[in-house]
């Protein structure tokens, strides 16, 4: 800032105000009436107060932190572009193969290329099976895209622990019969009586998820031990296991057991079918009913064994 004179507020030493004097000044401003002067520079005494202080650590300490939930959010930005690229992919390929199939003994039906019954009976059978997995992985994947939007609507309803193991279990069955094994249920009297309130679809699905998964990757050879689905009270709790005997849950898969997108498009094409959806589904299907889905630590035992846990209603205040 400058004073009426001409001289600076901050430095007087340096700025001279002569017009007349500076014609010939080589340091003289053209179009200002001023000369710089060289000299030392003003040396201004640093604050040490402790308030101004504290006031730029607050300020440094708040940008770190912009900048690591910065990197923090650009990290996990990029990991669910990889696990939507993965999904993706494997989405891909679990389509292709069931349609590949579709169109080749529909082209040999059509053509009238199977004048075998007994064949052609079999092609048909093969065709339904692919149906149904095709609309099992449709269910899956619009049911986890409504719970990521939270669009999700459940039709919850009053039922019984029997009334619920009769509507879901003959899909279950079915299931298994397919796979050409067989399904043991355990359901005492009394378990069969409590009562609870939650939507029996949603339950279905994670148990049909839960006994799909049994008969991809834990079904041995022909007279195994039937897969089993057990119900018992465990509580405030509707306990809802679901036990195979095959080689079980390994420590390295137990970490992103339950963690979606997590079949990559190799893995879908060098294993059973599957994406890699169902388990993470069902788990926040049963968060989303109040309960909570498990895997038990069976110990010695072999296999894999998962519970579901669903809220029982209280009885009714007298």
């Amino acid at each position: 800032m400058l004073n009426p004179d001409g001289a600076s507020a901050l430095s007087p030493a340096l700025w001279k105000a002569t017009p007349k004097a500076m014609d010939n000044a080589p340091l003289a401003l053209v179009s200002l009436p001023w000369e710089l002067v060289p000299g030392a520079l003003p040396v201004v005494a640093s604050s040490a107060d402790p308030a101004l202080r504290l006031l730029l650590g607050s300020a440094w300490i708040g940008a770190l932190l912009a900048i690591a939930a910065a990197a923090a959010l650009l990290r996990g930005v990029m990991a669910l572009s990889e696990r939507r690229a993965s999904f993706v992919s494997s989405v891909t390929h679990e389509l292709r193969t069931p349609l590949t199939t579709f169109r080749l003994y529909s082209e040999m039906l059509a053509e009238d290329m199977v004048p075998d019954g007994e064949k052609r009976r079999g092609y048909l059978r093969t065709l339904q099976a692919e149906a149904t997995r095709l609309t099992h992985l449709v269910e899956n994947v619009l049911a986890y895209s409504r719970v990521e939007r939270g669009s999700a609507r459940a039709r919850v309803e009053e039922t019984t622990a029997a009334a619920l193991a009769a509507r879901i279990v003959p899909r279950l069955e079915e299931r298994v019969a397919a796979a050409g094994a067989a399904l043991a249920v355990e359901l005492p009297d009394d378990v069969g009586a409590l009562a609870l309130r939650t939507d029996v679809t949603a339950v279905e699905q994670i148990l049909f998820n839960l006994v799909d998964n049994a008969c991809k990757y834990a079904l041995g050879p022909e007279g195994s031990p039937p897969l089993q689905v057990r119900f018992a009270a465990a509580g405030a709790m509707l306990a809802v296991e679901v036990c195979d005997h095959g080689p079980g849950v390994g420590p390295a898969e137990r970490k992103r057991l339950f963690r979606p997108f997590s079949k990559s498009a190799e893995d879908a094409a060098n294993s059973k079918p599957g994406i890699g959806l169902g388990l993470s589904l069902s788990l926040r299907l049963a968060r989303a009913l109040g309960g909570k889905l498990e895997l038990v630590d069976r110990k010695d035992q072999p296999g894999a064994c998962f519970r579901l846990l669903l809220p029982l209603r209280p009885p009714p205040a007298r």
